[in-house]
């Protein structure tokens, strides 16, 4: 069969495609392509609401409004308001979570430089779309089932601190896993309660004196240990290897 006998048949097979039901294109868009560009509606839409009026002020009507959307789109991708929100948590704290591992990708090796680069970058994360610190630290609380997804989060989020961490001071002996979960986690926390007054303008402080201050604050947590003590032999090996620098 010739070039041009496919391409006939390609067109006749387009055509009677596009006849059959649920599979008419719409805009440029099949029908699964609409349901995504739908359910992306409603979680920009969860994202704008939650990150300024908040969780509690969020209705599945408001959401409907806010995305030009009837609430038979708002079903078709969400079976409650608690699922779309928790999306928009997801949506907001990976995207966090990815932006700290590119900027891991360029950090210099150096702890004390690294620790300002990644608050550095994560700093420019919340900065600008001032919408997500208040969904990661304050909205993340608002709702049970926020906060146990919540919970869950914060482990995927900690992933790369705690990864920075385990890369860090030769001067004392590495962390254990123990030591670079607590860590992260208490990072976390202290991250959350310094951000949050910061970027609503409680702690007037400058872009750079808040970097220096939340990365000499990782830098002391990222310190802490609480494992058992290395061996001597361990000691040992560590120490004739820093003496050779």
């Amino acid at each position: 069969m010739s070039t041009s006998g496919y391409e006939k048949i390609g067109v006749m097979v387009a055509e009677s495609d596009a006849t059959q039901p649920g599979t008419r294109r719409w805009r440029g868009l099949a029908p699964a392509e609409r349901v995504t560009a739908r359910r992306e509606q409603l979680v920009a839409a969860g994202i704008e609401l939650m990150g300024t009026v908040g969780a509690g002020e969020t209705s599945m009507r408001g959401i409907c409004r806010q995305a030009g959307l009837t609430e038979r789109y708002f079903y078709e991708s969400f079976p409650n308001l608690d699922a779309l929100m928790t999306t928009v948590l997801e949506t907001v704290v990976l995207a966090a979570r990815d932006h700290l591992l590119d900027a891991l990708t360029t950090a210099p090796i150096d702890r004390d430089a690294m620790f300002l680069h990644c608050v550095a970058a994560f700093t420019d994360f919340l900065t600008d779309d001032r919408r997500r610190g208040r969904i990661m630290f304050v909205e993340c609380q608002a709702t049970p089932a926020l906060t146990a997804r919540a919970d869950e989060l914060i482990e995927l989020f900690t992933a790369p601190i705690a990864l920075t961490i385990g890369a860090g001071d030769y001067r004392n002996p590495a962390p254990d896993h123990t030591d670079s979960v607590l860590n992260a986690n208490a990072i976390f926390g202290s991250l959350a309660y310094l951000y949050r007054p910061w970027l609503t303008g409680s702690i007037p402080v400058s872009r750079e004196r808040f970097d220096e201050h939340a990365a000499r604050l990782l830098t002391g947590i990222a310190l802490i240990r609480s494992g058992p003590p290395e061996p001597e032999s361990v000691a040992r090996e560590r120490g004739s290897r820093e003496s050779e620098f």
